[in-house]
């Protein structure tokens, strides 16, 4: 039994030591991205428009552009799977298509949402025939 728990103690140890150079790792890219990403941070670069071929200028569009579709995003999607949540779980009649919907949502449940954004805008890009320009 001693000999069990030496090990045990010694892979938590090794674990340790593994997690903390990780996080060393970690915080050395953190402070070389914020030491030479901080001074390019200003008013003008986050309140002004891209110009000269987005070689200069600011992100401002893109943040009210972020902003707007998480703001609609929320606005369909919130009430659409909370109705169906509730329609489901109280409502619905156990059968075929209920176990169906289940087992669909389980397997949806586990595919990252970045899976889902690039099919998404390779569906969209291709449905519109924007071709390669997005």
């Amino acid at each position: 039994m001693k000999m069990k728990a030496v090990k045990q103690t010694l892979g938590f140890l090794a674990l340790r030591l593994c997690m903390g150079f990780v996080g060393l790792i970690l915080i050395v890219v953190f402070y070389d991205i914020i030491t030479k990403g901080a001074p390019a941070i200003s008013w003008e670069f986050l309140s002004q428009a891209p110009r000269e071929g987005m070689t200069e200028g600011g992100i401002f569009p893109a943040i009210v552009g972020t902003f707007f579709v998480t703001v609609i995003t929320a606005v369909l999607a919130v009430p659409l799977g909370m109705g169906s949540a509730i329609y489901l779980n109280e409502y619905a009649p156990e059968n075929l298509m209920t176990r169906f919907i289940r087992m669909s949502i389980r397997n949806l449940s586990g595919v990252p949402s970045i899976v889902y954004g690039l099919f998404g805008v390779a569906l969209f890009v291709d449905a519109c025939r924007f071709g390669t320009s997005v």
